[in-house]
């Protein structure tokens, strides 16, 4: 599942989208261990103005607090949240590093009270 979006101005194309490479709570996930859960991960891509393709965005991808068993309209909502959060320093071409280890807690709880959890990464 994936959200697009492009800068009207500059004609740059973001797209974020939730990934699932077997990610768990502790590293791989482990479907034998009955407390680990399956998790998404949350990917961040740039197409510049011109360009055909999508390019990855340097340190912008992060396992996410999100289990893959998610309702469609909760995950629909935590991209929004990513996106809105991300946008405007993509576009610009800023570092997004520490906002994507921000997003990284997102939960289902964060989405659905659309507030975000913030820890601090130190």
């Amino acid at each position: 599942m994936q959200l697009t979006r492009k800068d009207k101005y500059t004609g740059i194309s973001v797209k974020v989208e939730w990934s699932d490479l077997g990610e768990g709570l502790d590293g791989d996930y482990n479907p034998d261990d009955k407390d680990d859960i399956a998790l998404y991960r949350f990917d961040i891509s740039v197409r510049p103005k011109g360009k055909r393709s999508y390019e990855g965005v340097e340190d912008a991808s992060y396992c996410t607090q999100v289990p893959v068993e998610t309702p469609v309209k909760i995950l629909k909502e935590g991209l929004k949240m990513i996106m809105d959060e991300i946008f405007d320093a993509v576009v610009q071409g800023a570092s997004v590093k520490r906002a994507c280890e921000q997003i990284s807690w997102i939960s289902v709880d964060s989405i659905k009270r659309g507030v975000w959890e913030r820890k601090w990464v130190l």
